[in-house]
């Protein structure tokens, strides 16, 4: 379906040069931000991973050209969450997570990652609510759905769905699984 020609960091939201449309990619710490940006681009190692929870800490560009399509934006957000990060982390990440989403022309899509095996928090509802007031979309994606029975995987997709109103897109980074359904929900948030 979505060629890739490339797939590069571009910098941080400091560096980043040129203005192309964004996808943001967001959710709690050590949900699978960087395994499913690299999954989507069919990359090992372009966006660094880490056992260890709350590792990045900035707003990450990583420009998509692709074939027969515009350029992209796919941006890593920082994790939220994290009980080791101090408790004014989470203050920082909902300012910067705010200065990000509202001021920001390019953004047409959040991919709000949320793990199977975890219930939404009120960061899950501060991400939501914050995409509210801009032009772009929210698509939940549920993650680590190969670590859950597949009766598991209904049950908490059921449970989103009731909670947030959208059907999750079920995703396993390590799988490959829902690849093509995320591709298709930011080809879609894209003008044509």
């Amino acid at each position: 379906m979505v060629k890739i020609r490339d797939a590069r960091f571009a910098g941080s939201i400091y560096e980043k040069k040129e203005r192309l449309l964004e996808v943001a990619v967001a959710g709690r710490s050590n949900v699978g931000k960087s395994s499913l940006i690299n999954a989507l681009l069919n990359r090992k190692s372009l966006v660094k991973t880490s056992k260890l929870p709350g590792k990045t800490r900035n707003i990450n560009y990583f420009r998509v050209d692709l074939v027969d399509r515009p350029s992209l934006y796919l941006v890593d957000m920082p994790g939220y969450g994290y009980a080791k990060v101090p408790r004014g982390m989470v203050g920082v990440w909902e300012r910067l997570a705010k200065r990000y989403f509202l001021a920001n022309a390019d953004l047409r899509l959040l991919l709000l990652l949320i793990d199977i095996r975890r219930d939404m928090r009120d960061e899950e509802w501060i991400a939501l609510d914050l995409i509210r007031h801009t032009p772009a979309k929210a698509v939940v994606v549920a993650t680590k759905t190969d670590k859950v029975s597949p009766s598991e995987r209904q049950r908490k997709a059921n449970e989103l769905h009731a909670a947030c109103g959208n059907l999750p897109i079920i995703t396993s980074s390590s799988k490959k699984w829902g690849m093509d359904q995320i591709w298709q929900a930011i080809i879609e948030a894209l003008p044509s």
